[in-house]
């Protein structure tokens, strides 16, 4: 396809001219004409009012045919683009067809294969399970200790050793320090987080934060909150098993509703906005981590609605053996899979600590008062039901789990 023929403006103003020529780039579609289309914004799961305009479906009317095409053009980050442009190629099992790329500094819009969701997680069985783990496998042998290449298409270290002083830190995120708890990270801690001395320095916030409220009753208790500041203090010892593993490809988020199974028996892996390079293990703990969740659409006026998901099809060990073996079976002796077993605890600490904790720092703006903080968690489900604070009928008992598996990571370090 040659691109340059195309105006990005004209495809986004669904000008018909502009997409009979974007389709032309697939041979068998070279005689087709395109003669209207429309487009209908797609909403994530479990957000009941996105931005309308990031995500659509396109409906591309054919001439002498009665049947539309359908299309995704979203709008996304400079990393997406890369991904999509230069590696999605090296994974059509896994990843949707890119039809077009429009990069505009850090922002861009790409076009991608429609992909039915047939299969939701709420009715994944054992076998769906295993599959997408041996797909998320496949993703990581790809790109098994390519690191080099990978910086050189774009993308960033994840658990690098990009070095941050304070200044760097109060520059960049300026408002954690004016407007927020304002808790800094010593020296030290910011030291040996390298690049993840920002992402360590908002979880430090909300720690303070929740601190502030007297901890979370049921969820998180003061042994919990003193595990999560001895890793802010010294973070090494969550970082290193990590450090030490041969790094690969992350999608940095990979979890049950970012899948898309088909009746056809195809699996695809969308929404690439954090792929980056670090061990795989951090990946296979994402996908642990929120497998217990449900999304569904809630309320009007509700954020992040949830259920727990009542039974597992397989269990997390069995999860973990599965993708310990494909790797072994795809790899050789090019991985320890006793080292990568080991750092298991490591990966579920820093998920945690990265995925919860800067959640919590972003309160400072609309902090809840203590006591009615703890009047609302002595409230029963039935109590909460209708309520602004609904949602946390499902995140309370999700989250102590959360935790509690986080203590005996920390234990295990």
């Amino acid at each position: 396809m040659d691109q340059s023929r195309l105006d990005v403006a004209q495809l986004q103003k669904r000008n018909p001219t502009a997409w009979t020529v974007l389709l032309h780039g697939e041979p068998a579609l070279a005689d087709v004409a395109v003669t209207a289309v429309s487009a209908q914004p797609i909403y994530a799961a479990g957000i009941p009012k996105p931005p309308p305009t990031r995500v659509a479906r396109y409906f591309l009317t054919l001439d002498s045919c009665s049947d539309p095409i359908t299309l995704i053009a979203k709008r996304t980050n400079r990393t997406e683009l890369l991904f999509y442009r230069d590696i999605a190629p090296q994974l059509s099992f896994i990843a949707p067809r890119c039809w077009y790329t429009h990069l505009d500094g850090d922002n861009g819009w790409v076009v991608l294969d429609d992909v039915p969701d047939n299969y939701t997680p709420s009715t994944w069985m054992a076998n769906d399970v295993e599959a997408v783990v041996n797909d998320l496998t496949a993703v990581h042998a790809k790109f098994w200790q390519q690191t080099a290449y990978l910086q050189s298409r774009g993308f960033s270290h994840f658990i690098g050793q990009k070095k941050y002083t304070l200044a760097q830190l109060r520059q960049e995120h300026e408002v954690y320090f004016e407007e927020g708890p304002g808790t800094i990270l010593s020296q030290h801690a910011v030291d040996s987080a390298g690049a993840l001395a920002p992402a360590l320095l908002k979880a430090a916030n909300g720690l303070t934060v929740i601190r502030s409220l007297d901890g979370w009753p049921g969820v998180l208790g003061e042994t919990h909150l003193t595990a999560v500041a001895d890793l802010l203090d010294d973070p090494l010892p969550m970082l290193q098993p990590l450090r030490e593993l041969p790094m690969t490809l992350l999608h940095g988020n990979p979890f049950s509703y970012h899948w898309r199974l088909t009746f056809l028996d195809q699996r695809r892996l969308i929404d690439w906005q954090k792929a980056r390079i670090g061990p795989g293990v951090c990946d296979l703990m994402s996908f642990v981590e929120q497998f217990g969740m449900i999304y569904h659409n809630g309320r009007q006026g509700s954020v992040w609605p949830i259920q727990l998901r009542p039974e597992w099809p397989i269990s997390e060990e069995t999860m973990i053996d599965s993708y310990l073996l494909s790797l072994s079976g795809q790899l050789g002796d090019q991985i320890n899979t006793r080292a990568v077993r080991q750092a298991i605890p490591a990966a579920r600490c820093l998920h945690t600590l990265t995925n919860w904790f800067p959640y919590f720092a972003n309160w400072f703006s609309d902090m809840p008062n203590k006591y009615t903080w703890q009047k609302i968690n002595r409230m029963s489900d039935e109590q909460l039901m209708g309520t602004m604070f609904q949602p946390m009928i499902g995140f309370r008992p999700y989250l102590a789990a959360v935790f509690r598996r986080f203590l005996q990571a920390y234990r295990m370090l």
